[in-house]
């Protein structure tokens, strides 16, 4: 009865008897286990504290520390690992004690191999399973919590279902299509991509509706000298320069139908000319394109190639537009407020609830990079039709320090962070479901901070 070890975590055994200890060993090594042999309960224990294992075989009686206090201090450190104990004819009902302290099973020695297998195997599932549901847990906390992700911002499930999507695309090197709706970012997106899937070349970015015609063609593909009027040089094209890396095509619904056909063949091809060669350059960078448009619209329209869409629609990310995922606008605000902050070397009093909500309420239609550019007119004027209300402009302020005042820093940094916190709060309302966004705590973590520093929120209401 053998089992496969691949990646196995392994066997600690425990036992004072060195020839049954060694015995065991050998079994489970003979039927594909790792082991970890210990005489010792107390060397058992201070290995069990960093090094994990699948399942624990020990023995009832020995001396110094024995079975069953062992089993106890197992218990306080994973009360789900299992514990097969192994007891003598005798020891039976000590053996009943240890199942209720918590022991996985009991084995009576001489132990049969067989029955040890068998039980370990079992042992060993249960584990298995129990690991992975605590990992996938780990992951879903940390998902769900998760507002910061490769330069995007957002704790919205849209954007944790975005930010898994983009690691599983970022493995891959089929060609890619991002679609949304302008200033969603798509372009941001595309450097996630690059960056995650650790490349050799560059990001090398292109927007289509921004180069003239007549310039695609060289600006992609480059051109000899002479290869026309103005040539004077070779160039080399955007093609070429991200070997190795990413070419990022963004607004690539602008592209000509003329030069459509010359991307397809580019890419069914994996190889391209510059202009006034006959030489081919193999293409060596990955291609990621992007639209605000539907293509298939597009296509119907005549505007867009089918063929070249279906050699660009290997892989498709859509990009949620803001006003899909409003929980986070506060976050957004604030991220940007920040930014404008670090840019300017000054500081802007958080924006108050009142402020919050109003921004909250609003359809943003330029999504991202619309709100980024009303919370930087924020940052400059002041707040807007809330004349009240409006964030004073003020150099940053140095804390300072002398003789008199200096303070160990942990003790500068809590006065800080509690500060930090109860102008969060009271800006919220004292809302713990507003701030906790703005401050990038989860909501558990934010209540942890509170009674931390023991702020009364009825006070900041």
């Amino acid at each position: 009865m053998s089992v496969n070890t691949e990646m196995q975590l392994p066997v600690m055994v425990v036992d004072d008897d060195q020839y049954l200890l060694s015995a065991i060993g050998q079994t489970l090594y003979l039927n594909g286990y790792t082991t970890k042999l210990f005489n010792s309960p107390v060397k058992a224990l201070e290995d069990l504290r960093t090094t994990p294992c699948i399942a624990v075989v020990s023995d009832i009686r020995m001396p110094g520390i024995d079975g069953m206090q062992l089993l106890a201090r197992v218990m306080e450190m994973d009360k789900d690992l299992p514990v097969i104990m192994l007891t003598g004819h005798g020891d039976i009902s000590l053996a009943v004690k240890a199942i209720h302290a918590g022991a996985y099973e009991f084995l009576e020695k001489p132990v049969d191999d067989e029955v040890l297998l068998a039980s370990l195997q079992r042992a060993a599932e249960k584990r298995t399973l129990i690991l992975e549901n605590r990992k996938l847990h780990e992951e879903l906390v940390k998902k769900s919590t998760q507002s910061f992700f490769r330069g995007m911002v957002g704790s919205h499930p849209l954007m944790h279902r975005l930010y898994e999507v983009v690691e599983l695309i970022a493995r891959e090197s089929d060609p890619v299509i991002l679609s949304g709706e302008t200033g969603t970012g798509k372009e941001l997106v595309a450097q996630a991509i690059h960056e995650i899937a650790t490349p050799t070349g560059p990001f090398v970015a292109v927007n289509m509706a921004a180069l003239p015609a007549e310039m695609i063609e060289s600006e992609l593909f480059g051109h000899e000298k002479g290869a026309f009027t103005g040539a004077t040089s070779r160039i080399i094209g955007k093609f070429e320069h991200a070997a190795g890396g990413t070419l990022f095509l963004d607004e690539i619904c602008s592209l000509p139908l003329i030069l459509q056909a010359k991307l397809l063949r580019v890419l069914e091809e994996r190889s391209f000319r510059r202009l006034g060669s006959n030489v081919s350059v193999p293409l060596k960078a990955r291609v990621l394109s992007a639209t605000n448009r539907n293509l298939e619209e597009e296509i119907a329209a005549g505007r867009f190639r089918q063929d070249l869409y279906y050699r660009l629609h290997v892989l498709s990310i859509d990009i949620p537009p803001l006003r899909k995922r409003k929980e986070d606008i506060p976050l957004l605000a604030e991220y940007f407020r920040q930014e404008y902050c670090r840019e300017r070397q000054v500081f802007v009093p958080h924006f108050s609830a009142r402020q919050l909500e109003k921004i909250a309420a609003e359809s943003w239609p330029g999504n991202i990079r619309e709100l980024r550019n009303y919370i930087r007119r924020l940052c400059v004027f002041g707040g807007g039709d809330d004349h009240d209300d409006v964030p004073e402009v003020k150099p940053a302020e140095i804390p300072p320090v002398g003789d008199d005042s200096a303070v160990p820093l942990k003790n500068y940094m809590d006065k800080v962070e509690k500060e930090y916190i109860v102008n969060i709060l009271t800006r919220c309302g004292g809302k713990v479901s507003l701030a906790h966004a703005i401050l990038g705590l989860s909501r558990k973590g934010l209540y942890d901070k509170i009674n931390k520093y023991s702020i009364e929120l009825d006070t900041l209401c």
